[in-house]
């Protein structure tokens, strides 16, 4: 493994087919978030420490995972400030270069390479209808968000808008969505190929409705 400091609050680790290997896991383990995934990133952000000095400051982390075309991963971690947010979409554009679009299930998705990123909205997939409504209950019903609900490849895709929130509020409420799903870099391209190829499950309000539902 191989880890690159962006800045004191980001740091990527570079994770190779050989890396994998030796731990025993698969892809399934990573995207699952099972127990055997789990313990390997929680590894991954202890030893960011001893390899470049990262501080861990007990605040969330969030967490983008993207596959490469060499069946390795990269392993993008920050905590909840804005400009942590901003130095991992900003990072995910050279990330996502290397991306295959045969490694897992949002294969064709990830194969749309962006010419821009949109900062002010946030994608998050979750492998569950379950998981994607647990994350919306975790927002204080007060909360008002802009969000929408898709669903493509057997997997769900919840797209959040800044709106009318502050960046502060706006990153809490994506690092609060790191514990149930995986962060995606937001661009026209991929908003297109939602509308086109996958299915629109709620237009609009989609957290506070997917939270009444979860509560009820």
């Amino acid at each position: 493994m191989k880890y690159k400091k962006i800045n004191e609050a980001t740091v990527q680790c570079f994770i190779t087919a050989e890396d994998m290997l030796e731990y025993g896991l698969t892809l399934s383990d990573i995207f699952e978030r099972n127990e055997k995934g789990e313990g390997f990133l929680r590894d991954i952000i202890e030893r960011a420490h001893e390899e470049v000095g990262y501080m861990i400051n007990g605040e969330n982390i969030a967490m983008q995972i993207t596959p490469m075309q060499n069946q390795g991963l990269v392993v993008t971690f920050t905590n909840e400030s804005p400009a942590g947010f901003r130095d991992i979409l900003q990072h995910l554009r050279e990330v996502l270069q290397g991306v295959s679009a045969e490694l897992n299930r949002q294969n064709e998705m990830q194969g749309q390479i962006a010419q821009e990123f949109d900062e002010d909205r946030r994608m998050f997939v979750f492998a569950t209808i379950h998981q994607a409504m647990q994350y919306t209950a975790s927002i204080p019903a007060n909360v008002s968000v802009k969000s929408h609900l898709y669903k493509a490849e057997e997997a769900y895709y919840l797209v959040i808008e800044k709106n009318r929130l502050s960046y502060k509020t706006f990153n809490k409420l994506s690092a609060q969505a790191v514990e149930f799903g995986n962060l995606i870099a937001v661009s026209e391209e991929r908003m297109r190929y939602l509308n086109e190829h996958g299915e629109c499950l709620i237009r609009d309000r989609a957290v506070s409705k997917l939270r009444r539902i979860y509560m009820a």
